[in-house]
């Protein structure tokens, strides 16, 4: 054999050799997401949740908008390494009718605020933040309002303390427009092309698999009933008393958001009259507020507020109040740096 050939052959294993030694080998399995699990109420109904985080963490209870299932905390996956960062454990709990959860028409937001103490004192957390998102801002107040001495901090998103109002109730609330996409879940959750969200790759198709999982899982195939249900609890609860609460109160609003069209300036401060409220207006800004600053509120969540998270001359900086119009003025980006590229 010529020398030259051998010398290619040598050198040909000892690059397979080479890059065999370097390849990664796991040492367990990667994970598809959390885990459902569940626990049983002394009559037998079983209460489906989930725990994703550092057990020593920061607990946080958060509930999905309208119609979500307890998987729809997927959706906060896209800032999961900021969040394990910050140390914030997440707990949700599922509602009544949506994904593995049995519909019992008898259940109220009472009940669903008993099923998440339930789960609280089986994972053995006495103090404990609550997150509440678009449809779940009331359960969230429900569950606040029980567990006043418990609550670390308080944090609503894209939702508003008039549901359950007589003015929001006498108004067409919209539930046959909902209920008509419930079998169309790409229509049930589908973000418009103008939403930021699309930057995120998977987002929206993770937000489409949500909708079918949350109305066709147990073969249910898009029964209107819980939704309907869900949306008739707002009115039946009507205005939840938050006005004994001292915990501290992080509201984000999109000033764009149609859904919130009516509230006024002091809405916030006047249902909860005893906390310290800090209200995040985003001008221009629709629906989707909760997931495009999910920075800021994790890092509210972390104890890092009430200043302000900003991209400003390519670096991620958080910024005092009283600093901040002249940051962005300064071309200054509110949230991570990833949103601007």
């Amino acid at each position: 054999m010529p020398k030259t050939m051998l010398f290619l052959i040598l050198l040909l294993i000892s690059f397979v050799a080479a890059s065999d030694a370097h390849t990664s080998l796991n040492s367990s399995f990667d994970s598809l997401g959390p885990t459902v699990q569940n626990i049983e109420t002394k009559n037998g109904r079983k209460i489906h949740y989930i725990d994703d985080g550092n057990s020593k963490g920061i607990p946080v209870v958060f509930t999905g908008g309208l119609g979500t299932s307890v998987r729809a905390i997927r959706l906060l996956d896209f800032l999961k390494t900021m969040r394990n960062d910050l140390n914030i454990r997440m707990i949700t709990v599922e509602r009544n009718g949506f994904g593995q959860t049995q519909f019992n028409p008898s259940l109220d937001m009472s009940n669903y605020a008993e099923d998440v103490e339930n789960v609280l004192n089986h994972l053995s957390i006495n103090r404990f933040a609550v997150f509440g998102i678009s449809g779940g801002g009331p359960y969230t107040a429900k569950i606040a309002s029980r567990n006043k001495n418990r609550l670390l901090s308080i944090h609503m998103a894209a939702t508003s303390p008039l549901i359950g109002q007589k003015s929001w109730c006498n108004a067409d609330p919209g539930a046959s427009v909902y209920r008509d996409m419930l079998a169309y879940p790409m229509q049930f959750f589908g973000f418009p092309e103008s939403s930021t969200m699309h930057q995120i790759i998977g987002f929206q198709d993770t937000a489409f698999e949500e909708a079918a999982r949350a109305h066709n899982l147990r073969g249910q195939s898009a029964d209107a009933a819980p939704l309907d249900h869900e949306i008739d609890l707002y009115c039946k609860e009507g205005v939840i008393d938050t006005r004994s609460i001292n915990a501290d109160v992080f509201v984000y609003r999109g000033q764009a958001d149609t859904l919130l069209k009516g509230e006024k300036k002091d809405i916030w401060a006047n249902s909860y009259p005893n906390a310290q409220v800090i209200v995040r207006n985003y001008a221009e800004e629709g629906h989707d507020i909760q997931y495009r600053h999910l920075d800021q509120i994790l890092l509210d969540i972390a104890g890092r507020g009430p200043d302000v998270l900003v991209c400003h001359d390519g670096a991620a900086q958080m910024i005092s109040e009283e600093n901040l119009a002249g940051v962005l003025k300064d071309r200054g980006k509110l949230g991570l740096c990833e949103w601007q590229n």
